[in-house]
């Protein structure tokens, strides 16, 4: 295994640890924010999606701001996609499409509320191949939703 590779994922379980132990974060803490790590939206106590950025007060923001578009506000995105599974909607449609058509269009806008209202949690690492590898192993930890489709 490459060396370096394999001292990177030696320090996943601190990772996890850190975040584990984070407090919530609430608006109030966007003005301290670290620029650059790893966040986790909680719904209802559990974990349901993983993220990274470097520049995450911006970032936080954009996936529950009404303004926001396809591919800032993603994880809502995915939400409303899910939400909409089993109705007449064409979820086949190009992303752009999809989210003007005048059917899905309530939904999505209805999933970014739904974001705005979970509590946040997050972790600075400033390493973007840390960020890269523990967003997939923090996902896979904490069995959240993410997707890492191409889009």
């Amino acid at each position: 295994m490459n060396e370096k590779f394999n001292e990177i994922i030696q320090t996943f379980p601190a990772l996890m640890e850190r975040i584990n132990k984070s407090p919530f974060i609430t608006k109030d803490d966007f003005k301290n924010l670290p620029k650059k790590g790893i966040y986790v939206f909680y719904e209802n106590g559990l974990p349901i999606y993983v993220g990274r950025t470097n520049r995450m007060k911006n970032r936080l923001m954009e996936h529950s701001k009404q303004s926001s578009g396809h591919n800032s506000a993603t994880f809502a995105f995915n939400l409303a996609k899910e939400k909409a599974k089993n109705t007449s909607i064409n979820l086949k449609q190009r992303r752009k499409d999809l989210e003007a058509d005048p059917l899905f269009s309530p939904i999505y806008t209805e999933e970014k509320v739904r974001v705005s209202k979970m509590k946040i949690k997050i972790i600075d690492i400033e390493d973007p191949v840390v960020q890269t590898l523990f967003e997939v192993y923090a996902h896979l930890e904490l069995k959240t939703q993410n997707e890492f489709e191409n889009h």
